[in-house]
């Protein structure tokens, strides 16, 4: 699948509004990344475009060594200081493609919503050989279940105006990108198992916390600030018969995959 990897230099831009906008991971799809990936407690973990931070934390928490990567100073600055209180958190600036580390350096390499913005030339050939004998490679993302949600259906019509169709928030690909890289992990030899789960929740969001979602997407950053404010001035009056808190599905996609 083609993806427009041209604005994956913007959320530096809006660090902040990034950093507030973002929605986390669930603790079972973190734990059941520690449990297939059978790491040790002093495991050293690879976090592929960390923006601030929303996976880099919860595995700091539990004692494992985090790199965190991110092509934004502005994100890894955010990251950093929320990882303050944790020596085994570390972060640096520069894309995975340029970045380089001995081979075997890690025991496991996560992405949160941003495996799809790395060059896909040979980011799996990359990732590879930078992990250890039977290591594993983690990738996930979130989206809104539009056909459960007459809201998420709404916004989708007005953002398909402005960004073309099925763009975040309301609307994705990542799904078929998800969908996409289990095909290639089961037919590659250097892999020997291969999964996918899925996790539902609703999460709750007031009009304005959902606009700030809306606007932390890098195709509406990249908007003319004239088509931005109509944009905006849509959804607001989309917001203005909706309820004060808005029940929004979603679903989490994880692949896992170890090496043999």
């Amino acid at each position: 699948m083609e993806i427009d990897r041209s604005t994956r230099n913007v959320f530096g831009n809006i660090s902040e509004l990034y950093d507030k906008a973002r929605i986390g991971y669930p603790r079972q799809l973190i734990e059941d990344i520690i449990a297939f990936s059978e790491i040790k407690k002093r495991g050293k973990i690879l976090d592929v475009g960390c923006g601030t931070g929303q996976a880099t934390v919860p595995f700091a928490q539990k004692g494992f060594t985090v790199l965190g990567v991110d092509l934004g100073k502005e994100l890894v600055e955010i990251a950093r200081q929320k990882c303050a209180i944790f020596p085994n958190a570390q972060f640096m600036v520069g894309s995975f493609e340029d970045l380089s580390f001995p081979p075997q350096s890690f025991d496991l390499i996560i992405s949160g919503m941003a495996w799809h913005w790395i060059n896909p030339g040979n980011r799996e050939e990359k990732a590879f050989q930078l992990l250890s004998t039977k290591g594993t490679i983690a990738l996930f993302w979130s989206y809104q279940q539009k056909q459960k949600s007459l809201f998420v259906q709404a916004v989708g019509k007005i953002l398909d105006r402005y960004g073309g169709v099925d763009r975040g928030p309301a609307g994705s690909k990542v799904r078929q990108i998800a969908d996409s890289l289990y095909e290639q992990f089961n037919s590659n030899k250097m892999i020997k198992d291969v999964r996918r789960k899925e996790y539902d929740e609703d999460l709750k969001f007031t009009t304005e916390s959902y606009l700030d979602l809306v606007l932390s997407y890098g195709w509406v950053q990249a908007l003319s600030e004239y088509q931005r404010s109509d944009l905006i001035c849509d959804l607001q009056k989309l917001f203005v018969d909706c309820p004060k808190l808005i029940v929004v599905p979603y679903q989490h996609v994880l692949i896992l995959a170890k090496l043999a």
